[in-house]
């Protein structure tokens, strides 16, 4: 049995990109976590094979979840008849005040000083899990912090393009594709919906869904609808001197019934 004490973090909503400077942690599992830090655009980013979760968050939030999670206590034993000899373990929790619905926890796994955590995340539709070593560990709650310590490599960010050269042309979608299904939940009360995602098309055409990044939704099983539908979707790739390359898009879907 798994029980959780969970402190609590709010992320700050996402403003244009601004120069900065950002590192890379790997994870296990082909995952490894980004966080970028500059003055409007300060954001955690998870890359995982199911997608990319992404919170937008001031630098002092991200700090001050680096600060609980390594405050967090060990598991303890839980008491009582019902206990069945089960653990009680501590999490922190970063939550996005945005419309991503991204949620981030951090769990301390042991008592020990070098102790292993989990760090999880959910959209509300689906969610990823990777463990971060105790060697990691570290790096993870400095990085979050914005600290200079070795093993850690701060990039600054490169400057920023004016636009698409004139002979570069952006992928477009087939004009037969096949749009994401309306869910078939009652909670969602035939309303009306919208997703605002973002994902890369390589040069075939295909959007590749680990790419998948949700900006905005107003339900997370319009969300998921977007996700299934996904590898089904077909593109005219996006061109550079009439040569297909992987190219990112953001695209726009209605939900109506």
């Amino acid at each position: 049995m798994l029980v959780l004490a969970a402190t609590v973090a709010f992320a700050c909503d996402l403003n244009a990109q601004a120069p900065g400077r950002s590192t890379r942690i790997p994870l296990p599992d082909s995952m490894s976590v980004f966080i970028h830090l500059g003055s409007t655009d300060t954001s955690i980013t998870v890359f995982t094979p199911e997608g990319i979760f992404r919170l937008a968050a001031s630098s002092s939030a991200l700090a001050s979840w680096a600060k609980a999670s390594a405050a967090l206590p060990g598991p303890t034993p839980q008491s009582g008849s019902e206990s069945k000899g089960g653990m009680s373990f501590s999490a922190s929790i970063l939550r996005a005040s945005d419309e991503s619905g991204n949620a981030m926890r951090l769990l301390r796994l042991s008592g020990d000083s070098l102790s292993p955590y989990t760090l999880a995340g959910s959209n509300g539709a689906w969610e990823f899990g990777a463990q971060v070593l105790p060697e990691k560990v570290g790096l993870l709650f400095h990085a979050l912090a914005g600290d200079e310590v070795d093993g850690l490599k701060w990039n600054p960010d490169g400057p920023r393009g004016d636009g698409y050269p004139p002979e570069f042309r952006q992928a477009e979608p087939m004009p037969d594709n096949p749009a994401p299904h309306y869910p078939a939940r009652a909670e969602l009360g035939r309303a009306a919906g919208e997703v605002v995602a973002q994902f890369k098309i390589d040069p075939t055409g295909r959007a590749r869904r680990e790419s998948l990044l949700i900006v905005r939704s107003t339900h997370p099983l319009f969300s998921l609808a977007v996700r299934e539908a996904l590898p089904s979707m077909r593109f005219r790739p996006a061109t550079h001197s009439g040569v297909p390359v992987e190219t990112t898009v953001f695209q726009t879907f209605q939900f109506r019934l």
